[in-house]
């Protein structure tokens, strides 16, 4: 069986700077499975919006993460797995800050999430964050209640 590879094509959104065009996709269906790749707050001329602002850049590449997936068809809801590059120092304030503006834009409750803190600088200079997420079309979160899991103990 061959499943139909469907690219994301929003309009306007973000292209690395410099020299040369990204030869990948922002994201990719196939069949109920949606990928997004590293979402940054650039402009479609690779400008950064908000140089070293990583709770403005935090909203940017939320929205852009939300756009790509809508227009492959599926809502924040469906998210499954989300993962959040940083770079530099956060402070645990910071952190709570930054993490309650990323999991503002998932119904409750929130996908998998996964922080990696990164050394000085992502790839481009001013950026702070990057997001990347899985997610499977019709599977969005429902806040149900249900017995909690029994830890094991040793």
């Amino acid at each position: 069986m061959t499943a139909e590879r469907l690219i994301a094509q929003v309009p306007g959104h973000w292209q690395v700077p410099g020299h040369f065009t990204i030869n990948h996709s922002h994201g990719i269906r196939v069949g109920d499975m949606i990928w997004v790749g590293g979402q940054e707050d650039l402009d479609e001329h690779g400008n950064v919006r908000h140089p070293g602002d990583i709770e403005a850049q935090c909203h940017a590449v939320m929205q852009s993460l939300r756009a790509v997936i809508e227009d492959l068809g599926g809502t924040m809801g469906d998210v499954v797995q989300f993962n959040t590059f940083y770079s530099g120092e956060l402070s645990v304030e910071e952190w709570q800050r930054t993490y309650d503006i990323r999991f503002s834009y998932f119904p409750k409750p929130g996908p998998t999430a996964t922080g990696i803190l990164i050394g000085k600088e992502l790839n481009i200079p001013g950026i702070r964050v990057e997001v990347n997420a899985v997610a499977v079309v019709g599977s969005a979160a429902r806040d149900t209640a249900r017995p909690a899991a029994t830890a094991v103990t040793a």
